[in-house]
């Protein structure tokens, strides 16, 4: 079976994993693509992935997560750092980052879609609290990403506790009660 290249040992590693079928990550790549109708054999099926074809058809095509080059990269984080330090200096236009409301405008648009990347969001974030927005902007995160950063919303949470502070007697005349 052909699985496309731009599916990384990890994903499929991942892939399998979440559907009940334990990989050995110290198989290579080309070993585990090799193997792959054993592993396919044990695949607990869920809503996301229904059936033997969809699975196939899933490893056929390009994998959804984000993976730009080193350059493009290197590119996209230079537009975002320049959107974030002319948010953090007051959206002014004074010719180190940007001189009119098109530039800024043009950088988010060329960058919206690797929103995978943490500075590209928070380049958004800030585009879209200036004074000078065009359109909202919206990264583009796939759902691995946004799994994940559900999860470590959930585990930011903080408890707080409840402080009681109640006057009592002379001899002890200020009680505190965390509960």
């Amino acid at each position: 079976m052909l699985i496309d290249k731009s599916h990384s040992k990890k994903d499929i590693v991942n892939l399998f994993k979440k559907h009940g079928v334990c990989i050995d990550s110290e198989l290579t790549k080309s070993k585990i693509v090799s193997e792959i109708d054993f592993y396919m054999k044990d695949f607990k099926y869920n809503d996301t992935i229904n059936n033997c074809t969809e699975l196939k058809e899933y490893l056929k095509n390009l994998s959804p997560k984000q993976r730009p080059n080193s350059q493009k990269k290197s590119e996209i984080m230079f537009k975002a750092k320049k959107i974030i330090k002319w948010g953090k200096n007051d959206y002014i236009f004074d010719g180190t980052t940007y001189m009119n409301t098109e530039e800024p405008y043009n950088d988010i648009m060329s960058i919206y879609m690797w929103g995978d990347l943490p500075s590209v969001r928070r380049a958004c974030r800030f585009y879209n609290y200036s004074p000078h927005i065009k359109n909202h902007v919206n990264p583009i995160i796939t759902k691995e990403v946004e799994e994940e950063m559900n999860n470590n919303k959930i585990i930011k949470q903080q408890v707080i506790y409840k402080l009681n502070i109640r006057h009592a007697t002379k001899e002890n005349p200020i009680m505190v009660c965390f509960d």
